[in-house]
């Protein structure tokens, strides 16, 4: 039989349920990871008259600007 104090025992116990909960959350942390939208970058316009930047997910080509209203051809 392994003889241990009470505060041995203690401390062996705390260290090994710390390392089990950092262990889980690395491992639950990697899997949940924040999605970041890379569509974005396609719906972000900035005008070519009035340098205004906005945003417009509907239109692929052409797009109106909210602030001037002239017309932006992507590209």
């Amino acid at each position: 039989m392994i003889r241990l104090e009470l505060a041995t025992a203690v401390a062996i116990y705390t260290f090994v349920t710390v390392i089990g909960v950092l262990l889980l959350w690395i491992t639950l942390g990697r899997e949940k990871k924040i999605t970041q939208y890379t569509s974005w970058k396609k719906h972000i316009w900035q005008c070519a008259i009035c340098t205004h930047t906005y945003v417009d997910s509907r239109h692929e080509v052409i797009s109106r600007c909210p602030q001037c209203g002239s017309y932006n051809k992507r590209g």
